[in-house]
């Protein structure tokens, strides 16, 4: 029975004129390039804009930290009477990225009513082939205190001469900075 069918729409497909042949046939076969396009994957085409996010954020503050330890713990140990020392850094919010935009301005003129409209647009450069937002500052997060355990901690002399070094080095207030000697 189907068999019968199909032959009976073939026979009148036949009978059909050219032009409409042609727009059969080209119509099965955008359908079909369709469906064989679905079995493939295709490659990611659209531009992506290469943004910071939070992870990446959070390993910058925490290389940051680090950072500030190592050239802290560097030069404190340098200082007379401080021998050996751990420094920790305790810091507040995370690495924030402030991007370069092109400000769009256009005015438009209605009779009596002036109308401003502004548009932002993130500028996106061509890096290696890698397409990156561009990045026009970067802000480190803000150093809240900083401790030290050092063998000439104990002697007072010694303690000032660490708080004036990390105090100076990092602009922070000696408040913020505590000094112990080690046990």
């Amino acid at each position: 029975m189907l068999k019968s069918k199909v032959e009976g729409k073939i026979k009148a497909l036949k009978k059909l004129p050219l032009k409409t042949k042609i727009v059969i046939a080209v119509g099965l076969a955008g359908i079909l390039l369709i469906f064989v396009s679905e079995m493939f994957p295709a490659k990611n085409t659209a531009e992506s804009k290469s943004i910071p996010t939070e992870s990446v954020a959070t390993d910058d503050t925490d290389s940051y930290k680090k950072q500030i330890e190592k050239e802290l713990k560097d030069v404190i140990s340098q200082v007379r009477g401080v021998g050996e020392c751990e420094v920790m850094v305790t810091v507040e919010g995370t690495t924030e990225y402030v991007y370069a935009e092109n400000l769009t301005k256009s005015t438009d003129n209605n009779g009596d009513r002036t109308s401003d409209r502004y548009e932002n647009e993130i500028v996106i450069t061509d890096n290696d082939g890698k397409k990156e937002a561009l990045v026009r500052k970067i802000i480190k997060p803000q150093i809240c205190g900083v401790v030290i355990v050092c063998e000439g901690g104990g002697d007072i002399k010694v303690n000032e001469r660490v708080l004036k070094a990390v105090s100076t080095v990092l602009g922070i207030s000696s408040s913020k900075i505590c000094v112990e000697g080690r046990k």
